[in-house]
């Protein structure tokens, strides 16, 4: 926060007639307020009009498109978010589109990729912390996978494609919700990238384009996979976790082929719910399958 949001606060707590939340620390106010969502932040200012602008200094935006009738709308008020404060530091940046909007005025494909590449290149400049986006099937651009500042990262609907180089040395949040990657190396690169991760919750789409889901962390303590309940192109699925500080597993998954766990010493919790023979029966006389899962139930068992 620069130092003009912060003499806006001093000034707000200053006034006569306030409400409870007023003549709370100035600490507390922000803190509140940044765990608002934005249309109630901006609501602050019918309580009290020295607050008419203070939703501008709060470093962090939380914003759902229902709230708004018109997608051109709901642009332009993220936009102008974003060029206040333009050089201070955000918080977190959380923007949800839901398809609810007036039709003719949705934005295409195109539309949607620009206007969130525009949002998360800035936002990645000001050291944003919490990212969550679920704004349809947009690509997310290079910026997000050098950003040293973030630490949860939650995408929905999101495409990520296959660059030669990610860091995020500071995430230890990942949600990946119906996230498509653009191949298996995609989503290792990622995961690799992720140096300090510690908690990663996948819900797969059935056409996320990975056939081998390999998952390998020093750092990683809760994983939690949700396979697709929809069958998709590619067959024979492979999911592989090697995490060796890894507390807690949940797996359900009904049409993943192979499961193949290591490095599970420091196991605590495992809430397994795996149809190991969804589409047909399990066949007693296939060793391999039989391999397979006892070596499954021998690695969670330590």
């Amino acid at each position: 926060m620069d130092e003009e949001g912060r003499e806006q606060v001093r000034a707000n707590a200053s006034g006569v007639g306030a409400d409870w939340l007023r003549k709370l620390p100035e600490s507390l106010q922000w803190h509140v307020l940044l765990n608002l969502p934005t249309k109630d932040v901006v609501k602050t200012s019918v309580v009290y009009s020295k607050w008419r602008h203070l939703w501008r200094y709060v470093p962090g935006l939380d914003l759902d498109c229902r709230d708004f009738k018109e997608y051109n709308v709901v642009v332009r008020f993220i936009d102008k978010f974003l060029s206040f404060n333009s050089e201070s530091s955000l918080e977190k940046f959380k923007i949800r589109y839901h398809s609810v909007l007036d039709a003719d005025d949705d934005g295409d494909e195109q539309t949607d990729n620009a206007n969130v590449t525009r949002w998360i290149n800035a936002v990645v400049k000001r050291h944003v912390k919490q990212l969550d986006v679920a704004w349809g099937e947009v690509v997310m651009p290079p910026s997000l996978y050098m950003c040293e500042s973030l630490v949860s990262l939650k995408l929905s609907d999101a495409n990520l494609p296959n660059l030669e180089s990610v860091s995020l040395p500071s995430v230890k949040v990942l949600d990946l919700v119906l996230v498509k990657f653009a191949n298996d190396l995609a989503f290792e690169r990622l995961i690799s990238g992720c140096i300090v991760l510690e908690s990663l919750v996948l819900y797969r789409s059935p056409n996320d384009n990975v056939k081998v889901l390999h998952v390998s962390s020093k750092s990683l303590l809760s994983f939690v996979h949700n396979g697709s309940t929809k069958k998709g192109p590619l067959d024979d699925l492979v999911v592989s976790v090697d995490a060796p500080r890894l507390e807690d597993l949940q797996l359900s998954d009904h049409l993943t082929e192979s499961f193949v766990v290591s490095n599970m010493s420091s196991l605590v919790r495992a809430d397994i719910q795996i149809n190991f023979s969804f589409e047909k029966a399990f066949d007693p006389t296939d060793l391999r399958k039989r391999n397979m899962i006892r070596k499954f139930l021998a690695g969670i068992s330590g």
